[in-house]
């Protein structure tokens, strides 16, 4: 096999991707969402202040690291594809994601860094500013994971399953973004319907995806042969 440690230096990065966006999702606990009352939001925002502090950390760097994987995954397909436009769209998605996460852990820095001395109305809506953007962020993540989905399946770069797992996951986050329209219940913004399950079938996808390129299990390149992938 045609050894490819750009393509395992990528798959680190999306290992890494994941272990810092789920501690970054669940170390400060399970945040209220838009629908919850004004006290509930302050105080929960004030008692785990240290760990959403901590959190924006993680997140600031993960998104990094999701562009990264993103790149290298795209350079995958593009070796194996040089007509098709799809690894773009996967890298140029990946980069509105990344840009994305990285401005929401700003803003969730600085609701929480301020809050002693703030008014709790400004808070308030930091929070909900915050909550919003991380939904919307559904809609950015559409794009990389229905690239990504698209080009395995075109390609076969890696198994099919995953361009399939990855087109699914690409329709959760897209709807899961629609929890903008809701005030309450299970499909409000920052909810676990919304949110969390979208972030989580996107994260396993990338670890699946991250320990074929770890382990540089891709198919080989022939010159004009097509790619066949491995067994």
């Amino acid at each position: 096999m045609t050894e490819r440690h750009e393509l395992r230096w990528g798959g680190f990065a999306g290992l890494a991707f994941v272990v810092l966006a789920m501690l970054g999702r669940f170390l400060p606990g399970n945040p209220p969402t838009i629908g919850d009352s004004d006290s509930t939001i302050s105080s929960w925002i004030a008692d785990h202040r240290g760990m959403i502090l901590l959190s924006s950390l993680l997140w600031a760097a993960a998104a990094g690291l999701v562009i990264w994987f993103a790149a290298a995954f795209a350079e995958a397909m593009r070796e194996r594809a040089e007509r098709s436009d799809v690894h773009l769209a996967l890298l140029a998605g990946s980069v509105l994601v990344g840009g994305a996460l990285f401005v929401n852990a700003g803003m969730q820095a600085a609701t929480a860094s301020g809050i002693a001395g703030r008014d709790a109305a400004i808070t308030l809506s930091m929070y909900q500013l915050g909550t919003l953007t991380t939904t919307l962020i559904g809609f950015a993540a559409a794009l990389p994971l229905a690239a990504a989905g698209i080009g395995v399946l075109r390609t076969h770069v890696m198994p099919n399953w995953l361009g399939y797992l990855a087109l699914l996951a690409a329709v959760v986050s897209f709807l899961g973004a629609f929890g903008v329209f809701a005030t309450s219940g299970a499909f409000v913004a920052g909810g676990w319907l919304m949110s969390t399950v979208p972030l989580l079938l996107s994260a396993i996808w990338v670890l699946a995806a991250s320990g074929y390129m770890v382990r540089e299990h891709l198919p080989e390149l022939s010159t004009g042969e097509s790619a066949v992938p491995l067994t």
